[in-house]
C-alpha cells in the first residue's frame, strides 16, 4: 500500500514539474504562433487610417524566423506580405520579401514591440518612399 502511495506521489510531482515548466521554445521565441489584429493606426501627412473593429482581421503567422500575413481589405482586395524577422524582446524588424503593394518589397521596418500576455503591441516612426508615416497596431495570439 505504501508503494502504492509513494508512486502516485512521485507520479504526480512529474507531471505537475512537467505542466509547469515554460517551454523554452516559448521563451525563446515569445512571439511564435498566429496573431489576430485588433487595433490599426497608421498616420501619414495627410491623413489617417485608424480602425479597431474589423469584419475581416487581417492574421500574422510567424516562425522562429519567417513571417507572413494576409486578410480580405474592401469587397475584391487582398492584402498581404511576408519575409523574414528578428526579435530582440523591445524591437521586432519586419524585412520585407514580398508584399501587396510593391514599393515595400525590399524594405525593414523597425517596430518598438511590447508584449503583455496573449497582447502584442508594436509601434514604429517609418519612412515609405519619401514620407514620414507613423503606425500602432495590436494584435491578440490566436490560442488554438
Amino acid at each position: 500500500m505504501k508503494k502504492t502511495i509513494y508512486f502516485f506521489l512521485v507520479l504526480s510531482g512529474i507531471l505537475i514539474i512537467t505542466c509547469t515548466t515554460p517551454n523554452k521554445e516559448a521563451k525563446e521565441y515569445p512571439l511564435q504562433g498566429a496573431w489576430e489584429l485588433t487595433y490599426l493606426k497608421w498616420v501619414y501627412p495627410d491623413s489617417t487610417y485608424e480602425i479597431t473593429q474589423f469584419a475581416n482581421p487581417m492574421v500574422k503567422l510567424l516562425t522562429k524566423k519567417h513571417w507572413a500575413n494576409g486578410g480580405q481589405s474592401g469587397e475584391n482586395k487582398i492584402m498581404g506580405g511576408g519575409g523574414e524577422y528578428t526579435y530582440d524582446g523591445n524591437t521586432y524588424t519586419e524585412h520585407i520579401k514580398y508584399h501587396a503593394q510593391s514599393n515595400f518589397v525590399g524594405k525593414s521596418v523597425e517596430f518598438k514591440s511590447s508584449l503583455e500576455g496573449d497582447l502584442w503591441k508594436i509601434s514604429t516612426v517609418t519612412k515609405l518612399d519619401s514620407i514620414q508615416v507613423e503606425g500602432m497596431e495590436t494584435w491578440k495570439r490566436i490560442i488554438e
